[in-house]
């Protein structure tokens, strides 16, 4: 037998599209994958340590696995898998809306298997765990109710929002890596700062890590920021510069030890705590657009949007717009290739002259490409 399971079923139920699908299967699930596989039109992964397989055709997706059963040896561990029923497999979700299966084949093909509940409380828009140490077994259960929760506009069932509160200390059994996927997955969602402030408002925050607050002012700059046009690595920047906004060096710190922040964070985090601390250099009004390049040039774009919505003085935030949408774009129109041509040798040479270009161009000591071509000439005769 085969069956559609979990997301994929709570989404159709809910009229929404979904083009990653996941089936359970009792026997094999690489076998019937390799089976369904249509040679040319889809490729195949197969991941043999946990008897799944995933059929993908351009941005179709299909998981497969094995009817499963699951033991959790201790609070915040991995499962311990072993093969089982369609029943065991369904018990082991987090929610009891995502709990519920299709059946694929057979004479039950299209009936609704729902042994919790699932389709009720999808009816009532109420996320409900499915036993009482649902949260003590895997406690990124928390962080995904609330995404559930904000996505869809649901309200967790009362009996579970006591455990989640009786729990959020089982937050910290959790890994890093695994608290910082769920963050990340909160970013994609559209509207990340719902989430975010209700997971301060429950605690969730705080038992990720002390120092992590988000409040109204933070939520109004980051719903400011993700209505601008913003790619996804530049999103997720944004949303972990507003979330860590204010934080010391230390704390930020002690944050990446927690959550085993990869580079592309800790870089934009690390802005923040600069940028925080230039403000008061920023607040002179008397700054000129190239001395205000030399202190903003290089600071990553998340952590210059947190910081245009979130510094206090009015005098530095505007400074900080300045640079983030105009400044920084500034170039001069000479190219190194036509630097080359001109005879500066190539190396550090040619980046020196474009730097002191741009700063000319910024200051308005250059205004056309003549004054530019001279300035070059004379920058390269001295040496520059």
């Amino acid at each position: 037998m085969a069956y559609l399971v979990g997301c994929p079923v709570r989404d159709l139920l809910l009229g929404c599209s979904s083009l990653d699908l996941d089936v359970v299967v009792d026997g094999d699930a690489t076998a019937v994958a390799r089976a369904a596989l249509v040679p040319g039109e889809e490729t195949l992964v197969v991941h043999p340590a946990f008897g799944t397989a995933t059929i993908r055709s351009g941005a179709f997706r299909i998981d497969l696995a094995s009817a499963r059963a699951e033991l959790y040896e201790r609070p915040g561990a991995l499962p311990v898998v072993r093969t089982g029923s369609i029943e065991q497999d369904l018990i082991r979700r987090d929610f009891s809306i995502n709990a519920m299966a299709l059946v694929l084949d057979g004479r039950h093909r299209g009936e609704l298997l729902d042994l919790h509940g699932g389709f009720a409380d999808l009816q009532r828009g109420l996320l409900r765990v499915l036993h009482s140490n649902s949260f003590v077994d895997d406690a990124t259960r928390i962080l995904r109710g609330v995404r559930y929760e904000q996505r869809f506009g649901f309200v967790f069932e009362e009996h579970t929002l006591a455990l989640l509160q009786r729990d959020l200390h089982f937050i910290g059994c959790i890994s890093g890596d695994r608290v910082r996927h769920e963050f990340e997955r909160t970013y994609e969602e559209d509207e990340p700062e719902q989430a975010l402030q209700r997971l301060d408002a429950l605690g969730v925050l705080a038992a990720v890590h002390p120092t992590l607050a988000f409040g109204r002012e933070k939520a109004w700059a980051l719903g400011s920021i993700r209505s601008e046009v913003l790619s996804g690595p530049q999103r997720e920047s944004a949303c972990w510069c507003v979330l860590a906004w204010a934080m010391s060096g230390d704390e930020v710190d002690s944050l990446d030890v927690r959550l085993n922040l990869p580079r592309r964070v800790k870089e934009p985090l690390a802005d923040c705590v600069e940028l925080a601390a230039l403000e008061r250099r920023l607040e002179d009004a008397t700054l000129k657009p190239d001395q205000l390049y030399e202190l903003l040039q290089g600071r990553s774009p998340g952590a210059l949007a947190a910081a245009e919505h979130l510094i206090m003085s009015p005098v530095a935030r505007g400074h900080v717009s300045e640079y983030l949408h105009r400044l920084r774009h500034v170039r001069p129109s000479l190219t190194g290739r036509e630097l080359r041509s001109m005879g500066v040798p190539e190396g550090p040479e040619i980046g020196r002259i474009l730097a002191a270009l741009r700063v000319a161009k910024l200051s308005g000591g250059i205004v056309s490409r003549e004054d530019e071509l001279a300035l070059a000439r004379t920058l390269f005769g001295r040496g520059c």
